[in-house]
């Protein structure tokens, strides 16, 4: 016969483990439902300085710990980023070139630059290893890849040309070919001499001696105190929503950090992630080309020669006034 005590007793467990798991089950849907909701657009599933911190913030929980929520929407970079935040069907645009984001701002697109991807030029310029082109002298009066007008790797190329002019030397051409899968097979077609890329693109090639590096960014003397891509927001959504904002920038930080404290695990991560192809080896040869200290979030350096670039070059009509870049440029966001 049961003992009445003990079945009450059961009983009485029983209720309060169900009430517990309720209690959790509501609490982490609440939770979840609480958290603010962002929208990247990211100019490659690759790339080290923008993909690969948002991989990390993921896997890591960052993201969560500042209450958010973040998916990242791939796409070829520029006006593609610039129109997708414009629109607002993104919040936060990464890895944009910061002449590109200034020419739709100054159309009035309600948008804001709110940090810094990386200071000087980490792409680097290459050539089929069976030319007599090695430095960058030789791409004297040579068709030059870019990707996209305003692009980084346009601003990158127009400051080439014009350092090759310094020396006396026909200026490059340069070309604007698209991406680096279109850019290498137009250096393979001749349409260009020389193609642009980034680690850890290309890299097994030029290990391969297929292909042979010729420029890298830090040989580009005026970009070397220039940011050529930055971070930018929808400014209706961050003024609605300014703790995520916020939150969603610590996160960044911590995982730039992340990355360089702990290179091996961050390999393995970014080659799952981005279903890369490369062996691990040649993946960690890319931190030879970064460093930390020049992916900081802040400052934004070399504005006025990028503005003065944009004149130039007709991207933009004429300088802005210091109310303009007062108000195009909002670090309060930043850790």
């Amino acid at each position: 016969m049961k003992n009445p005590t003990v079945d009450l007793q059961q009983n009485i467990l029983l209720g309060l483990f169900v009430i517990l798991a309720l209690l959790t089950f509501v609490s982490s849907a609440w939770a979840a439902a609480a958290r603010t909701k962002i929208i990247v657009v990211v100019p490659h599933r690759i790339l080290f300085t923008v993909a690969l911190p948002v991989y990390i913030a993921q896997e890591k929980g960052f993201y969560r710990e500042n209450n958010i929520d973040v998916d990242a929407v791939f796409t070829r970079g520029g006006g593609e980023n610039v129109q997708a935040v414009v629109s607002g069907d993104a919040q936060i645009g990464l890895g944009t070139g910061t002449l590109a984001v200034i020419s739709a701002f100054v159309k009035k697109a309600p948008i804001k630059i709110a940090g810094a991807e990386i200071t000087g030029m980490d792409a680097f310029w290459y050539v089929q290893s069976n030319t007599p082109i090695r430095k960058i002298e030789d791409l004297a009066g040579k068709k030059v890849a870019y990707s996209r007008p305003g692009s980084s790797s346009h601003m990158a190329v127009m400051a080439i040309a014009d350092q090759i002019k310094a020396k006396g030397l026909k200026p490059a051409e340069p070309v604007s070919l698209g991406g680096i899968p279109e850019v290498y097979t137009a250096v393979r077609t001749g349409q260009a001499d020389s193609g642009w890329s980034v680690a850890p693109f290309q890299l097994d090639l030029v290990e391969k001696g297929v292909l042979r590096v010729v420029v890298k960014g830090d040989e580009i003397t005026a970009m070397k105190e220039i940011t050529p891509r930055v971070h930018f927001l929808n400014t209706e959504f961050a003024a609605k929503n300014p703790d995520a904002v916020r939150g969603f920038f610590r996160a960044q930080q911590r995982a730039l950090d992340y990355m360089f404290e702990h290179k091996e695990e961050t390999a393995k991560i970014w080659i799952r992630r981005a279903e890369m192809k490369y062996p691990e080896a040649a993946v960690l040869r890319t931190w030879d080309y970064y460093n930390r200290a020049a992916m900081t979030l802040k400052p934004i350096r070399g504005l006025q020669a990028t503005i003065d670039d944009g004149v130039r070059n007709k991207f933009l009509n004429q300088p802005l006034t210091q109310a303009e870049i007062n108000s195009l440029i909002d670090l309060s966001f930043l850790p």
